[in-house]
C-alpha cells in the first residue's frame, strides 16, 4: 500500500496520458485508449510492453488493454497466451479481435510475452520448459498483486492460450507448484481455455514422432524422466480444477489428447466444454477468436467465459 493516500494519482495520470500523446500510434484501432473517469478510478488506458519481473528480459513483458467505459469498477480479466511452438510469436500477434471482443464485453485483456527457446544456441544455454510456465505464472501473479491500481477483479480470470500458449495455459492452471511459488491458489484462476494443443501429454507428441517431435524435444529436452512431470495431465486432480473449454481438431492423436484431458478434468470435478472444430485448422482456431463470421468457436468461447467471468449475469 503506498504511503503517500494516494495523493500522486493526478501526477501519475497526467504523465500516462502525455506518454499515451505521444505514442499513440503504437495503439491498435480496434481498441481505441480512454480517458480516465476520475482521479481517483483506475486509468481506463491501454498500458504497453509492462514488464512483469525485474530484469531486463525483454520478453517478460504483457500488454494490458481495458473495456470502454468501464468506470471505477473492477472489471474481469482475460490473460492471453500467444502460441508459436515455445519458440516464436509476440504478444501482439492476432490481438486486434480478441481485444475487441473481450473489452466491448467490459473486460480487461492482458496478453503475455514469455522467454522463447532458441533453437540457434548451444543446448544448455537454452531456454527450456518450464521458464515459458514459469513466465506466464509470474505475469499472472503480477497482475493479481496489482490489481486494484489496475481496476481488475483478483476473483475473475481467465487464462486463455492457443497452441504452446495453450500448453502453458494448462499447465499454470493445473499443476498447483506455478501459482504456488508466488503464493498463489490455484484458484487465482476461475475458468480456462487451452486451445488447439497436444501438450497435454509431452510424451505421447513425442511418440507422434516427425516434426512434431523435433518441436517438444527442442523445447522440453530428451530426458524421459521429465516428460511427465511437464505434462498438464499428469497434474489434473492435483487441485480443484476451474471449468475448462478445449477445441477439439486436427489428427487422431491430438484429438485422443483432448478427449483424454476433458475426461481427467471431469472426472477432477471441473465442468468441461468440448467445442468440435473438425473444419478448423491449426491457425483458425487463434484467427477466428472474434470474427464477426465466425459462428462455431467464437459463440463458444463466449459463452463459456461471460458464465465464468459474469457469473451474476451483469456484463
Amino acid at each position: 500500500m503506498r504511503s503517500d493516500g494516494g495523493m500522486r494519482r493526478p501526477a501519475i495520470v497526467l504523465t500516462m496520458a502525455l506518454l499515451l500523446g505521444a505514442c499513440a500510434d503504437e495503439v491498435p484501432a480496434t481498441a481505441p485508449v480512454t480517458d480516465p473517469v476520475t482521479s481517483s478510478c483506475p486509468s481506463r488506458v491501454h498500458q504497453m510492453d509492462m514488464p512483469y519481473v525485474d530484469g531486463r528480459d525483454q520478453l517478460q513483458r504483457l500488454d494490458l488493454y481495458q473495456p470502454r467505459d468501464a468506470g471505477c469498477a473492477a472489471v474481469p480479466l482475460v490473460v492471453w497466451v500467444h502460441g508459436g511452438g515455445w519458440r516464436a510469436g509476440d504478444k501482439s500477434n492476432g490481438m486486434d479481435p480478441k481485444v475487441e471482443l473481450w473489452t466491448n464485453a467490459g473486460w480487461a485483456v492482458a496478453s503475455v510475452n514469455y522467454r522463447l527457446t532458441d533453437i540457434t544456441l548451444p543446448v544448455a544455454d537454452r531456454v527450456v520448459a518450464p521458464s515459458h510456465n514459469e513466465d506466464v505464472a509470474a505475469a499472472v501473479s503480477w497482475l493479481v498483486s496489482r490489481s486494484a491500481d489496475l481496476g481488475v477483479d483478483p476473483d475473475r480470470i481467465a487464462l486463455l492460450g492457443h497452441s504452446a500458449g495453450a500448453g502453458i495455459a494448462a499447465a499454470v492452471t493445473i499443476d498447483p507448484a506455478y501459482l504456488a511459488a508466488h503464493d498463489l491458489d490455484p484458484s487465482a484462476i476461475a475458468c480456462f481455455a487451452p486451445l488447439d494443443t497436444e501438450g497435454f501429454d509431452i510424451g505421447a507428441a513425442v511418440a507422434e514422432g516427425g516434426a512434431l517431435a523435433v518441436l517438444y524435444l527442442s523445447a522440453f529436452g530428451t530426458d524421459k524422466s521429465l516428460w511427465e512431470d511437464l505434462s498438464p495431465l499428469a497434474h489434473v486432480g492435483e487441485a480443484p480444477a476451474p471449468d475448462l473449454l478445449l477445441a477439439k481438431r486436427g489428427n487422431a492423436t491430438r484429438r485422443a489428447q483432448v478427449d483424454a484431458f476433458a475426461d481427467a478434468a471431469r472426472a477432477a470435478g471441473s465442468a468441461v466444454t468440448v467445442v468440435d472444430l473438425p473444419t478448423f485448422s491449426h491457425e483458425d482456431v487463434n484467427a477466428r477468436i472474434g470474427d464477426p463470421a465466425d459462428d462455431q468457436l467464437t459463440p463458444a468461447l463466449q459463452e463459456f467465459l461471460t458464465a465464468c467471468l459474469e457469473p451474476d449475469g451483469a456484463v
